[in-house]
């Protein structure tokens, strides 16, 4: 690949970065929102103190986080966890292969999340606009003359 094509990739994965970010979390942030409001036709789950509905808040909160790209680190570290935990404590005991124990989209998610761990959330993101203004030289005080 030429110096010119490869400058393009990079400029354009770092873009898709934010755009897949964002995707995972509104995707994720409907699974908590079957549990808490039913939507789609979900199971409504209020009870906090069982798995499933601790899931629905973190999940609502977690995939507002991940939309917004704030706390991304954090947030998709937290969430890789929880659906590490979904996996092994729901899917598993069924089969050991994904695709036959109805977890794979746990498995998705979990890898998914941790990549946004090591990638970071792109620059069309709460965390990179912080950073920027962090970065801004401080403006002088005082009179310059």
């Amino acid at each position: 690949m030429s110096t010119p094509a490869k400058a393009a990739a990079a400029l354009w994965t770092h873009w898709l970065l934010s755009v897949v970010r964002i995707a995972i979390g509104l995707l994720f942030f409907q699974h908590g929102a079957e549990k808490i409001w039913g939507f789609a036709g979900g199971r409504v789950d209020h009870n906090f103190m069982t798995m499933h509905g601790f899931a629905g808040p973190l999940e609502v909160a977690g995939g507002l986080l991940i939309i917004l790209g704030l706390f991304s680190r954090t947030t998709a570290f937290i969430l890789c966890g929880e659906m590490a935990v979904a996996y092994f404590s729901r899917w598993a005991p069924r089969g050991i292969w994904p695709i036959s124990n109805g977890g794979e989209e746990a498995v998705i998610f979990c890898f998914l999340f941790l990549w946004l761990v090591a990638a970071g959330p792109g620059p069309w993101s709460l965390d990179s606009l912080i950073e920027q203004s962090r970065s801004a030289e401080p403006l002088p005080v005082g009179n310059p003359g």
